[in-house]
């Protein structure tokens, strides 16, 4: 099942980079954490990363890995 919406081939350069700089800040659980915050609406996760919520949705992150 193809978990990214129609004509999108992903997260743009500014997005991925906004998930490099949590992972980078949140370790090794930086997934959980912030789907616990997407989840939770807490805000804290800064504009480009609610932008990805929006855009691929919760469940998209848990088979997303980022690239190298």
């Amino acid at each position: 099942m193809n978990t990214q919406p129609i004509g999108n081939q992903g997260p743009s350069a500014e997005q991925i980079d906004a998930l490099r700089a949590y992972r980078a800040q949140h370790g090794r659980r930086w997934k959980s954490r912030l789907l616990a915050e997407w989840l939770s609406s807490t805000g804290d996760e800064g504009p480009e990363l609610r932008q990805v919520r929006n855009t691929f949705g919760p469940s998209w992150l848990l088979n997303y890995r980022l690239p190298d």
